[in-house]
């Protein structure tokens, strides 16, 4: 299983508290997309900024397409290489001993696709089995967000690649959708890894202040459609 983490080349004291932070772990940085340089970096034709503006109201920021960017990166690559990824975002906390829990997030990555190590929000979640002592793995009802630590298989993120043109909310929340992409997110409970506190690079996600009242209805349908299909995802599978 390699181990990597997505951080902007010029980010040198987030690379250093990484380096701290994941001391006696074998890593190598990844070099996040950076769309201020590349005007015509790919995502650009993948992202569906119309659909943003209809169903959440608001754009997408750079920082979120670049974050976005890098995270399909790696599943191609995860792909073209054809082991299993376990990928950082460099705002990373460690809540446990993450040395001591790489064999068996290879396991459960290896039987479940995806597996997180943490979430930003805590929801009610089904156990799935226990990991040891400490650790259980959940599967949430509600999307619990963040991309901080996951782990993926080269199938899982081929089934993502498959259904990521046309995308239109940020990565998170792409995987969060399961109804969509029919994989179901495994995670860790309690979280081993999270987001620290540091400010984050992608910045103010929202700005709704030129919401009409048809993006207003829209944004409220879609909340309303991905509640049920979440829902009834849930029944079937979890």
């Amino acid at each position: 299983m390699k181990i990597f983490v997505i951080s902007l080349k010029n980010s040198v004291s987030r690379r250093e508290k990484v380096i701290e932070e994941l001391k006696g772990i074998p890593f190598s940085f990844f070099d996040a997309s950076n769309l201020k340089e590349n005007p015509k970096h790919f995502i650009f034709s993948l992202y569906d900024k119309a659909k943003t503006n209809k169903y959440k109201g608001y754009d997408l920021t750079t920082p979120e397409l670049g974050c976005f960017a890098s995270h399909i990166s790696l599943w191609r690559q995860c792909v073209t290489d054809g082991e299993e990824y376990l990928i950082f975002e460099d705002n990373l906390s460690l809540f446990g001993d993450l040395n001591k829990q790489l064999n068996n997030i290879k396991s459960l990555v290896v039987k479940y696709g995806v597996v997180k190590l943490g979430n930003i929000f805590e929801r009610k979640y089904v156990e799935i089995e226990s990991i040891d002592q400490h650790y259980k793995l959940i599967t949430n009802l509600k999307g619990a967000c963040g991309t901080s630590a996951y782990a993926i298989t080269p199938k899982a993120a081929q089934n993502y690649l498959d259904q990521v043109a046309g995308f239109f909310e940020p990565v998170d929340d792409f995987m969060d959708n399961e109804w969509r992409t029919k994989q179901t997110l495994y995670s860790y409970h309690p979280k081993l890894v999270s987001r620290s506190d540091a400010s984050s690079v992608i910045g103010k996600r929202k700005d709704k202040s030129h919401l009409g009242m048809l993006n207003k209805v829209s944004a409220e349908l879609y909340r309303f459609t991905k509640k049920l299909a979440q829902s009834a995802y849930n029944k079937k599978n979890k």
